[in-house]
This record gives C-alpha cells, sequence and structure tokens, in this order.
C-alpha cells in the first residue's frame, strides 16, 4: 500500500509518534492501545496483511487478494474502515507536538544567526566604521572652512595698515553687539558660513539676491571651489577608510568586501549630503527690512551641491575600502590601472610643487622691490584662499599645449576689468618665470619614467595585462586631468538693474584632457624603451617606494611569474612559462593565452 494511505507514514517509521519506542510497542496503531488478535483462521478476510499497521484493525469485509499482493496494503477504501469517532490524541503524540514545535522555533532562531554569516559570504560587514568616517570627514571639511575664513579675517585686517589691527577701533554701538538685533543676525551668520563655504567646496554655488524695492534687484552666483575644503574632506575619507578597512576588515568591525564597501559608502554618502545639505539651508544668511523694502539672501544650497557632496564622500570611501582589500590572485594583470593614476598625482606634484615655490618667491621679490612689500604679508595670509587652486592650475601649464582660459563678458568695464575672452600662456609670464616652468616641464617625463619603470613586471603571455600596460597611463592621465579641469573652474555672474549682465571664469583651456592623454602615453615609451638603459644608475631610494605595496605581496606570496619590463627575470624569480620549482605553472587568466 502507499505511504500515503497511512496517517502517520509506513508502520516501521521511526519518526512516527510511538514509532520504535519502546513504551508503544504494544500499540500496533500508534495509539498504545493493546494489538488487536487475529483470528485463528488464515483466510484473507481474518489475517492482517504483515506491514500495514494503521490505525485499529476491524474484521470487516474486504474485497480478497491475491498472494502476489500480500506484502503489500490494499487501497484505502478497502485496507482498514474509517473509525467510528475522532480518536483524541494520546499523552505521547501531544509531547511529541510540543518537541515539533520547539525544533521549528530553534530553526528559526538559527536562521536569524545565520544571516550575518551569510551576509559577510558576499561581504557585506558592519557599516558603522564606514558611517563614522564619512562623518568625520565632514567635519574635517568644516574644520577647514574655519582655517579659510580665519585666513580671509586676517588678510581683510591687513589690506590697508600692514598690521593685524587694521589701524582701527571697534565700534561700540548697539546694533554690534550680541545684544543688538544686528549682532545677532552676524553671529548666525558667522555660524553658518563653515557650512556654506563646505558646500562651495562641493560643487555648490554661492547664490545671493538682493531686492532694493523700487531701485530693481541684482543677482549674484559664485561658482568656486576652495580646494583646500575639498582635498581635506576627500584625503581623511579615503585615508581613514583604506586604514579601517586594512585593520579592521576581516574582524567583528569590518568583514566588508567589495559590494560592502560600495553599499555602506553610498549610503554613508548619502545620509552625509541630506544633512549638509538641511545644515546648509537653515544655516542661510537672511536680512529682510520691510520698512524699506528690502531683503537680502545668501546661501549654496542647491541639488548641485546634494549630489557633489554625496559624490565626493562615497566615492573617496568606496576606493579607500578597495585599496584596503586583499587583493586577489589575478590583481598583478590589472595593477597598473590601480598605479596610474598615483603616477599622474606624482607628476603632477615633483612639476607644480618647485614651479610654485619659485613663482611666489619671484613675485614676492619683485612686490618687495617695487615698494609694494605690504601686499606680501595679504599674500602669504590667503593661502588657504588661492594656495592649492593656484597649484592646481600650474600641471595645466605645464603641459606646454594647455593655457589659462581667461572671459570677461557683459558691463565688466564698470567694475575695472577689460572684456575679452583671451588665453594665458606660459611664455606670457615673466621670463624669470616661464624659464625654469619649461626645464623642469621637460624633465619631469623622464623623471616619473624611471619611477615607472623600477620594480615593473609585465605578464607577456596575456593579452589582458599586454592590453593594460599600454592603457593605463594614458587613461589616467586623461582622466585625472578631466578631474582637474572641473575642480579649477571658477565662475562669477551677476545680473543688475542698471548694469546688466556680466560674468567672468577662469580655468584651463577645454583640450588639457587631450593633451595629458598624449603626456602619458609619452612617459609609457620612454619608461618601455628608454628608462631600462639608465635604471641601475638611479638610487632605490629615490624610485623603489612608489612600487613598496607591489613588492610587499610579491614577497608574501609565490613567486612571480611575470617578465620585468626590461625584458630580464628577477633574481630569485622564474621567467615566464617557467613554473617554481616544485609548483606547476600558474592558471592564465584566459583559458588557452
Amino acid at each position: 500500500m502507499p505511504e500515503t494511505n497511512y496517517p502517520y507514514g509506513h508502520g516501521d517509521d521511526q519518526n512516527r509518534p510511538g514509532g520504535g519506542l519502546p513504551a508503544h510497542e504494544s500499540g500496533s496503531n500508534g495509539h498504545g492501545e493493546a494489538p488487536f488478535s487475529p483470528t485463528p483462521s488464515g483466510g484473507a478476510f481474518g489475517s492482517s496483511v504483515p506491514g500495514t499497521t494503521s490505525g485499529p484493525s476491524f474484521d470487516s469485509a474486504a474485497p480478497p487478494t491475491s498472494p502476489t499482493s500480500a506484502s503489500s496494503a490494499a487501497p484505502s477504501p478497502w485496507g482498514v474502515s474509517a473509525p467510528s469517532g475522532p480518536a483524541a490524541p494520546s499523552g505521547a503524540q501531544g509531547a511529541q507536538g510540543a518537541q515539533g514545535a520547539q525544533g521549528s522555533h530553534g530553526t528559526q532562531t538559527l536562521s536569524a544567526r545565520q544571516a550575518g554569516t551569510a551576509l559577510r559570504k558576499v561581504g557585506i560587514g558592519n557599516p558603522l566604521p564606514t558611517f563614522a568616517v564619512g562623518v568625520l570627514a565632514y567635519i574635517v571639511a568644516l574644520g577647514a572652512a574655519l582655517l579659510v575664513i580665519i585666513s580671509a579675517v586676517l588678510v581683510a585686517l591687513t589690506a590697508d595698515t600692514g598690521d593685524l589691527t587694521g589701524g582701527g577701533t571697534v565700534p561700540t554701538d548697539d546694533s554690534a553687539s550680541p545684544s543688538g538685533d544686528g549682532g545677532w543676525r552676524a553671529i548666525v551668520g558667522l555660524v553658518g558660513l563653515p557650512f556654506q563655504l563646505v558646500s562651495l567646496a562641493s560643487f555648490g554655488s554661492y547664490d545671493a539676491e538682493l531686492n532694493l524695492g523700487f531701485f530693481g534687484s541684482a543677482t549674484m552666483s559664485w561658482r568656486g571651489l576652495p580646494l583646500l575644503i575639498t582635498v581635506a574632506m576627500v584625503a581623511t575619507a579615503f585615508l581613514a577608510a583604506r586604514l579601517i578597512q586594512r585593520r579592521w576588515g576581516t574582524g567583528r568591525w569590518g568583514s566588508n568586501g567589495v559590494l560592502g564597501a560600495l553599499l555602506w559608502s553610498g549610503i554613508s554618502g548619502l545620509a552625509v549630503a541630506i544633512v549638509a545639505v538641511i545644515a546648509t539651508r537653515v544655516t542661510a544668511f537672511a536680512v529682510e527690512d520691510t520698512s524699506l523694502g528690502m531683503s537680502l539672501s545668501m546661501h549654496s544650497a542647491g541639488a548641485d551641491m546634494f549630489f557633489g557632496t554625496w559624490v565626493l564622500i562615497a566615492l573617496p570611501l568606496f576606493l579607500g575600502h578597495v585599496a584596503g582589500l586583499t587583493k586577489p590572485a589575478w590583481w598583478p594583470l590589472v595593477a597598473d590601472l590601480a598605479a596610474a593614476p598615483r603616477l599622474a598625482l606624482v607628476h603632477a606634484l615633483t612639476f607644480a610643487v618647485p614651479v610654485w615655490i619659485l613663482m611666489a618667491a619671484g613675485i614676492s621679490i619683485r612686490m618687495v622691490v617695487e615698494g609694494d612689500g605690504q601686499s606680501v604679508l595679504s599674500l602669504f595670509l590667503s593661502l588657504p584662499i588661492w594656495g592649492l587652486t593656484g597649484l592646481a592650475m600650474l600641471p595645466g601649464l605645464g603641459m606646454l599645449a594647455v593655457p589659462l582660459h581667461l572671459n570677461a563678458r557683459g558691463g565688466v568695464e564698470d567694475f575695472g576689468v577689460e572684456r575679452g575672452n583671451d588665453f594665458l600662456w606660459f611664455f606670457d609670464l615673466p621670463w624669470y618665470l616661464w624659464i625654469p616652468l619649461v626645464l623642469i616641464a621637460l624633465l619631469m617625463p623622464v623623471v616619473v619614467a624611471l619611477l615607472w619603470n623600477r620594480d615593473r613586471e609585465i605578464e607577456t603571455g596575456n593579452i589582458l595585462a599586454l592590453v593594460v600596460s599600454w592603457v593605463a597611463l594614458p587613461l589616467a592621465y586623461f582622466g585625472c586631468s578631466a578631474v582637474l579641469l572641473a575642480l579649477v573652474w571658477t565662475t562669477m555672474q551677476a545680473e543688475m538693474g542698471m548694469v546688466g549682465e556680466l560674468g567672468i571664469s577662469v580655468g584651463l583651456a577645454p583640450w588639457t584632457p587631450v593633451v595629458a592623454f598624449f603626456i602619458g602615453l609619452l612617459v609609457e615609451v620612454l619608461a618601455r624603451f628608454g628608462a631600462p638603459f639608465v635604471d641601475r644608475f638611479v638610487p632605490g631610494m629615490l624610485v623603489n617606494w612608489f612600487r613598496r605595496s607591489a613588492r610587499t605581496r610579491r614577497a608574501d606570496g609565490t613567486p612571480s611569474t611575470r617578465r620585468p619590463s626590461h625584458g630580464h627575470a628577477p633574481t630569485g624569480q622564474p621567467s615566464h612559462g617557467q613554473a617554481p620549482q616544485g609548483q606547476a605553472p600558474g592558471a592564465p587568466f584566459f583559458s588557452g593565452v
């Protein structure tokens, strides 16, 4: 008989109530009753079929069974008769039900505990460190904004007299005291100013609306990143995320892989962006005088700063987590894609920093000689405001084919600015500035090529590694210059009733990324075909620091099977196609390559 014809399955099943238990061996029907004794007659109607113990057996009529079907039970309508009434569950059956309920509850509890383990298996771990780093990055940006404000105040105090007191007296009327209405408005404006500057440093625009009633209205918009604030926020997010990933990435406070880093970084950036846009809007500066019909509103809250803050927090967090992760076995094939942006940054800084120092010294000496030494103090006190922006523009001039783009339109003559659309090339600078600029610009590709060549290894037998080794630098130079183009672009637009519309913009030429692409390709060619001949004469302390992490990974892991870029296998390392002694050759990234 099929097993579904029995209320508890097969009679020999140990899982049914009473099945296989010594206490219920006397009950063939599973309810503990005394076993039914068949009649002595061996007929088919009076004897029970072996193996059928489902329910109480009665001597009711049933169709005869053939000898061949004696081992199987009859169909349900003929096997047994239905009981006259529902049987009450025995104590053993109730105990078994209670045990089943407890087992089901235990299974649910175990599944809840396994949820965290399952998430960690796919790389989703604890989000709290990532959230904390996002908040820390925004707090550091507010601190940098305070430094910019202090710098602006010091410049304003020393602009006319050259001393920090400004040569004036502090007003003592009620309008400037905290008890006065104007004093409280000034305090609110000062409290909200750091939030406005951080918003401006996150690709926001500072908008001012002035309504003069009968005399008309005026609007002004300023868009330009205070790079000190931007760099402080981005660097804090990246370095702190990399630190927590390296130290606690595999512990209970981390366990985040690529998927967890992407998820928590995005949520952290979104949360910071929401808080930033609310704080920026709440602390906006607003003044209204109903008696004169005048109102002034200034703020930098908007969709641009919202998405800018989101990106500037989330992207460095994600990249910091990825930089701190343990690299997979195939990472050496694409390692140049991660190293190339670092080389582009090193190239830009090694050119811009010495040129910036020479230019600052030359301009200061010239101002002192011309009797304008008072402005030198203001120039250096304002470094937090313009220093990094000026430094970022120099790599563009160092390409020797990229000028500064100056555009002044509208009624700018009324403010002493000449209208025009001009380009400032490096040879438009004084001779004592552009000569060292050109010399350093021509020397830097050779220097960074030596840096790129040292300890570089190329998998010559893998098509992916070969393609990556050629395109990594050009693409990195192109991408980094596009980011630089967006960071240094500064615009000011205004619309006034009597003057009309005017605008001023300063930035690098729009073809900067194209020129940078070919400079990256030039560095790659020099590193392949020129640097190997002079690499042996370069002291290791000057160039070994660049690929230090790659050497550490090779020292900790299996010996490299990649061929160095100059065509000779490193000492103690097998060449491509040769396996380390006692080991099988490593599998290629693509089968058959």
